[in-house]
């Protein structure tokens, strides 16, 4: 077996981590991971000199929010996401609730087709594949170069790799909401030839310079596209959906050469991917490892068998668990459904008779909700049918603290960079955030510990390549784990890591995807210094306006203001329920991440003085 081959097979191995290990398991290094160096900060002039190394147009920074409105074409349908009211940086989208089921069945893959997919393989299964499968042209040009060159954490070991990614085949799983194009951008900029499936409406087709008026377009779009063939896939027949991915892909095989791996940057999406590179003999993680971060019981227990702190927790399937469940947890406690569901269903109970309550009410509303491809909705009252999420809740104690992301990319076996970011309290009882700043703020010693569990965390759930977004919190007891997301965070999540530190996660993980090595040149220290603000309504009403934003868009060291909602839009203050964020701030300050913290909260505290809601007026 080739060198190449032998590595990838030992990669496919997807074993967690056992006990022994978990004491070495998280170990961090200040070259990997800056934000634990205590280094003299860099001079204006270095600062500046990094960031206009990067190329960042400041208009083309990504939002928050969807940015396709409308089909090219007003009678068809296009299907785009709405931002997630919960968890932006999850990386999580919601169906717009105006869309009826009807429209949506053909274009989203559901928990149902996540149920029907085949039992992973194991490793000998998949290490017979693997050596009876023909090294994909990335992998052939790698096996030639010199390894310690491509692995060279520099500006040369960079421009190695990326002569490597250059021409690569890549099938993407799902495009997710059309605010994430900036994913397919960089992708045709790295010289990346991207397939992309998904659902047949799918706003991508157009968005991504692949229509379906192709036959009259062919010539400019496959000269300009950014996606090179855009493939409907009808996910109605949960059952099949594996089968004819798979022989979409064959097809793609026979039309573009080898392929070079598959990947996805939506949540749901995973399991699948998982599934497909393992029949495919493709670089990439086991699907008992993906399946094993979107269970947060299951994911409890990797950390318990790998000796790793793990919060008191008990899976409860019936109404009478409640009393053994109380019990074992204590309070004050959170309940939550153990698949993943951005912060739907998440809430805090302080006594056994909250509980009682609780769980009747998050049984309820988990009963009329539909999980897709990274996406979660909750159905309207007229919408027909009943919800497909499941009802399994998990009991877990409540942990104290702030939250920090903990944005991780791993490769070969080992953890090439990472990097800590400050979440902002969250609006309770609706775990709504709020903002969010990079570099942390948290003492080196807690964002190092928050580290090596972040790490530890990942090997424990099997994963050895990829970039995942890893949300934890340091507890009056050392840090604790929220959930491992396997892949990248979303919202502000990639600006602050390639603007903060120059790391850009969208380029590791699609080196990643094609068998490549990850070795990002890091910033020494800080480049510049972000906040950012997700702007609740104070008060219920209609949004008459959003012009008024335009002021603060353009002031100094904002690099964005931008609204999530549209003038006339209904919105909610945290009194009334689930709040609206009416806009999106982010801005920088040179030298210090408090500096930036102030400006952000002074821009928001203004905004909220001007924002114009108006009464609902009674029918």
């Amino acid at each position: 077996m080739s060198g190449i081959k032998s590595a990838l097979t030992a990669a496919l191995s997807g074993s967690p981590a056992k006990p022994a290990q978990a004491r070495t398991a998280g170990k961090v290094d200040s070259e990997s991971f800056p934000c634990i160096s205590e280094g003299a900060p860099l001079s204006p002039e270095q600062a500046a000199e990094g960031l206009a190394a990067l190329d960042i147009n400041r208009a083309t920074l990504p939002s928050n929010a969807p940015t396709l409105s409308r089909s090219l074409d007003a009678s068809r349908t296009v299907v785009d996401y709405d931002l997630n009211p919960y968890n932006p940086r999850g990386g999580r989208e919601v169906v717009p609730t105006s869309l009826k089921s009807s429209s949506i069945k053909s274009n989203f893959l559901t928990e149902a087709v996540i149920g029907s997919l085949p039992r992973g393989l194991s490793h000998s299964e998949r290490e017979f594949i693997v050596a009876n499968t023909p090294l994909s042209p990335s992998l052939n040009l790698l096996s030639s170069l010199p390894r310690d060159q491509v692995s060279a954490r520099s500006v040369e070991g960079r421009t190695l790799r990326r002569h490597v990614l250059r021409g690569a085949v890549i099938v993407f799983i799902t495009a997710g909401y059309s605010g994430k194009r900036f994913i397919f951008e960089k992708a045709k900029e790295l010289g990346v030839r991207s397939v992309l499936i998904d659902g047949p409406d799918s706003w991508s087709q157009e968005g991504l310079g692949w229509t379906w008026m192709k036959t009259l377009l062919r010539d400019e779009l496959e000269t300009n596209g950014i996606v090179e063939r855009f493939i409907g896939l009808d996910m109605t027949d949960a059952d099949s959906v594996f089968d004819r991915a798979l022989a979409a892909i064959e097809k793609v095989k026979k039309d573009f050469g080898e392929l070079d791996g598959v990947v996805s940057f939506s949540e749901m999406a995973q399991p699948l991917v998982a599934r497909l590179i393992e029949k495919l003999g493709l670089p990439g993680n086991s699907s008992a490892a993906v399946d094993s971060a979107r269970d947060k019981h299951a994911t409890r227990r990797c950390m318990s068998e790998a000796g790793l702190p793990t919060p008191r927790n008990f899976l409860i399937t019936r109404e009478d668990e409640l009393d053994a469940a109380s019990q074992l947890v204590g309070y004050p406690a959170v309940i939550k459904p153990i698949h993943g569901a951005a912060s739907l269903g998440v809430v805090r109970v302080d006594d056994h008779e909250a509980l009682l309550r609780a769980y009747a009410r998050v049984r309820r509303e988990m009963g009329s909700v539909r999980v897709h491809s990274g996406i979660v909705e909750q159905m309207a009252s007229d919408d027909e049918g009943e919800g497909n999420f499941t009802t399994t809740l998990m009991m877990e104690e409540y942990l104290d603290g702030p939250e920090v992301d903990v944005d991780v990319v791993f490769s070969e076996g080992q953890a090439v960079y990472g990097a800590v970011t400050d979440n902002w309290p969250t609006l309770e009882p609706y775990f709504n955030e709020t903002g969010s700043n990079s570099p942390s703020i948290l003492p080196s010693a807690q964002q190092r510990e928050l580290l090596e569990l972040g790490v530890a965390s990942v090997k424990a759930l099997g994963f050895d390549m990829g970039v995942f977004h890893v949300e934890c919190k340091y507890t009056s007891r050392g840090p604790r784990l929220i959930e491992v997301n396997c892949r990248m965070g979303g919202g502000p999540v990639r600006n602050m890591n390639l603007l903060v530190w120059g790391v850009d996660l969208v380029e590791e993980q699609l080196l990643l995807a094609a068998g490549i090595p990850s070795r990002p040149p890091v910033a020494p220290a800080p480049l510049t210094h972000l906040a950012e603000f997700s702007v609740n309504a104070q008060r219920s009403g209609v949004l008459a306006d959003v012009s008024f934003l335009d002021k603060y868009d353009v002031m100094k060291d904002v690099l964005y203001v931008r609204p999530l909602v549209e003038a006339g839009a209904k919105v909610t203050c945290v009194e009334d329920g689930m709040p609206t964020w009416v806009c999106e701030i982010m801005v920088q300050h040179p030298t210090s991440t408090q500096a930036a913290i102030d400006y952000v909260n002074q821009i928001e505290a203004a905004i909220q003085k001007e924002m114009p809601i108006e009464a609902r007026k009674a029918k």
